[in-house]
């Protein structure tokens, strides 16, 4: 892989070619793909990477507003020097991403539909519903509304966060039955994608709140100000505070205090400014069950449905004396619930009467990379969301992700070969290696890690190397199956661990 090449990709990501695959084409392979909505961004530089370069023309949802929340196609001439054994030179390969179905999105459209052959909406690009890039849009803008816009159809194959059995318990999606553990095992054959760095942000001026309070109490450096973005200034909140919040145990900020040495406190609500919030309840934008997202967060900070008898995160609102919850189908809609209560503002519909308020949120690292949003990332337990703090086993918010396809009665032939490619480089060090370089934020290197259980080796002094991404710890150490809910442990493939 030519890194210019990759560098070129991602300064120029989404702008395809100049139409050079425009919709009136026919393709030669067409693939369908659901699940992750986390993933969405990753999987475009994926494929992007097997085309022949100038050919791609990417296709997201939304004639206006905000795009490529539900559905993403992609469209070019695959080339056939990076996948080899294809029956056909430089085909025409169209692959279409669900990332939300009939309402419920996120991971879990990865796993059951794919096992089961159950069909999902997906984005069609040939009903005259899809307007060519302008306003310096790098991107196609597709209509959903219209009959013949959505097509039913068996997902191909699945990315989801966490592996498939992770899936039951309170990350059942409404409506569909519980993973079968048992079913995964006989029909998916499932391939690690690596892993993915999750937080839990916070909306900007609560972020500026805690650090406030935490300058107050002496938990940030005294040379802190408000408003620094840098990971020695971040302020953190710990797991029981978090899984306290999470689970209702604590429904209003005012009920968090900052604590001084000498024992004198304030309540967090007073370091707003006047008039910054019209409301003290606490706000949660979360995910809903289906959601990998949601799913790694349950098990990281929650134990559920991992530890029998864990608290389940709520799902219901006490709109009384908090908190209240907002349920978001996919990570775009997660952004714009935090933005909205930051503000007051209504574009996620999930803010009616335009209360502004504290909220917090789940998400992956690689959001808001330019910190462009009224959201910020924080410290678990002190520590920050890097990729380095992930690789060294302190910051713990981590899942190994996978893609999935039926054994049997699955793909074949030239789908195969191209779904075993992109999945294989999903986790290959050189490729998140550059694919990380998009997702640096002010505090530090947010994305992804590639796992020493799929055989890549850290570095043997146990520094961190940015340029050769793998975590020593995993999920799956030493030949166990793939569980997320399991601690991550040192594997026999790394060469040394950092303290």
């Amino acid at each position: 892989m030519k890194l210019n090449r990759i560098f070129a990709a991602i300064a120029a990501l989404h702008c395809g070619s100049a139409l050079a695959l425009p919709p009136t084409e026919t393709p030669d392979i067409e693939i369908y793909m659901a699940g992750s909505t986390g993933q969405d961004f990753n999987l475009e530089l994926l494929f992007d990477d097997l085309c022949v370069a100038g050919t791609l023309d990417t296709y997201y949802d939304g004639p206006t507003g905000s795009a490529g929340t539900q559905h993403r196609a992609y469209f070019c001439n695959l080339d056939t020097s990076k996948v080899s054994g294809l029956s056909t030179t430089t085909p025409k390969v169209l692959l279409h991403k669900t990332s939300v179905s009939g309402g419920k999105g996120g991971s879990g459209l990865g796993v059951n539909p794919v096992m089961l052959k159950q069909p999902l909406d997906a984005m069609s690009i040939k009903n005259n519903n899809c307007q060519q890039p302008v306003n310096g849009e790098k991107f196609w803008r597709c209509r959903i509304t219209n009959p013949g816009d959505i097509i039913q159809q068996v997902p191909d194959a699945g990315i989801s966060d966490v592996n498939p059995e992770m899936f039951t318990g309170p990350n059942t999606p409404q409506g569909v039955a519980p993973v079968d553990a048992a079913k995964v095992a006989k029909l998916l054959e499932v391939h690690s994608g690596g892993a993915l760095v999750f937080n839990t942000p916070v909306t900007l001026k609560l972020r500026n709140a805690l650090q406030a309070a935490q300058l107050f109490s002496g938990d940030l450096p005294a040379d802190c100000t408000v408003g620094n973005e840098t990971a020695r200034c971040m302020p953190s909140l710990n797991r029981e505070l978090l899984a306290s919040i999470f689970t209702g145990q604590i429904g209003s900020w005012d009920k968090v205090k900052a604590v001084k040495a000498d024992g004198s406190s304030k309540a967090l609500t007073d370091f707003g400014a006047q008039g910054e919030i019209t409301d003290t309840k606490i706000y949660i934008c979360r995910r809903t069950n289906g959601s990998g997202t949601q799913a790694i967060t349950n098990a990281k900070i929650l134990n559920a449905p991992c530890t029998p008898g864990a608290v389940n995160p709520l799902e219901t609102s006490n709109d009384l004396t908090g908190p209240v919850v907002k349920l978001n189908a996919g990570a775009g809609d997660v952004d714009k619930c935090l933005t909205d209560f930051d503000s007051g503002a209504n574009a996620s519909k999930q803010n009616p009467n335009g209360v502004k308020a504290w909220a917090i949120g789940i998400q992956s690292t690689e959001k808001n990379k330019n910190e462009t949003l009224a959201y910020r990332f924080i410290k678990i337990d002190g520590v920050a969301p890097t990729l380095e703090e992930a690789a060294a086993g302190r910051y713990y918010d981590v899942g190994e992700l996978t893609y999935q396809w039926l054994k049997v009665g699955g793909p074949t032939g030239d789908k195969l070969k191209i779904l075993q490619r992109i999945a294989t480089d999903a986790g290959k060090p050189s490729v998140l290696a550059v694919n990380n370089k998009d997702f640096v934020h002010l505090f530090g290197q947010g994305g992804y890690l590639a796992a020493s259980t799929s055989g890549f080796s850290a570095s043997d002094t146990g520094a961190f190397d940015p340029n050769n991404p793998v975590t020593p710890y995993s999920h799956a150490p030493n030949g166990l199956s793939l569980d997320n809910c399991r601690v991550p442990l040192f594997d026999s493939n790394a060469k040394a661990s950092r303290l």
